[in-house]
């Protein structure tokens, strides 16, 4: 008997094959970086902005691939013992030069003995998905934190820029209604924040589940990306 595969799952196989090409374009990229530094050429910098795209675009496969898996009940959660200062921080090495490019300075703030059980890797895609997206909205400054506040494991991602529009604010307490447009100014699809509430709701413990929270700082009117974790 032929069998036949079905079209979700030819598209996520289309998928995975062109983030892994994706993957051998940022390092090649990548290569190009170092070798155009080494001559003092001053096209490095946009370089920079071509690896932005990349990454933007990488991070949305990753998310459409996790949704398919998710939905397919195949997608799993390994939760690990982690250091959150090191997660922080290779956080940071990851970001660090293409925000400088733009001359935004990125920081982190953690007490070194903060420990914390969850999935590296989710967690890894929200915070790079945020930070990513800092590349195009903040000033000068974006600060990774974390901290433990009432039983919850709290990430945070800061920055100066204008702030996130009304539509996407978000907490537990008032949670926006998805919707399935697109916003053509922005380009935004609202699978990030999908993908963030998502993730969040699959750590649980003790009949307790994470969320995100999304709010403007009241004074610098930035925006403040916050992930619970029980």
């Amino acid at each position: 008997m032929e069998s036949k595969m079905n079209f979700s799952d030819i598209l996520a196989l289309t998928l995975h094959d062109t983030k892994n090409s994706l993957g051998i374009l940022f390092n090649n990229l990548e290569d190009m970086i170092v070798r155009c530094q080494e001559k003092n050429c001053a096209e490095h910098v946009e370089f920079y902005r071509l690896q932005y795209e990349i990454k933007r675009l990488n991070h949305s496969l990753i998310r459409l691939l996790s949704l398919y898996k998710a939905e397919k009940s195949q997608m799993s959660i390994n939760i690990d013992y982690h250091s959150i200062r090191d997660v922080l921080e290779e956080v940071v090495v990851q970001h660090e030069i293409l925000l400088k490019s733009r001359g935004i300075r990125l920081t982190t703030r953690c007490d070194p003995a903060l420990f914390g059980a969850f999935d590296r890797n989710l967690i890894m895609g929200v915070l790079d998905n945020i930070i990513n997206n800092s590349f195009r909205y903040a000033k000068e400054n974006v600060e990774i934190s974390a901290f433990n506040e009432n039983g919850y494991l709290v990430m945070r991602v800061e920055d100066d820029g204008i702030g996130y529009p009304s539509t996407m604010l978000f907490n537990r307490d008032k949670i926006p209604e998805f919707k399935q447009e697109i916003d053509f100014e922005t380009g935004s699809t609202g699978l990030g924040l999908y993908f963030s509430v998502m993730v969040a709701a699959m750590h649980k413990k003790n009949e307790r589940g994470g969320f995100i929270s999304i709010v403007n700082d009241e004074k610098s009117g930035g925006g403040i990306f916050s992930i619970y974790l029980p």
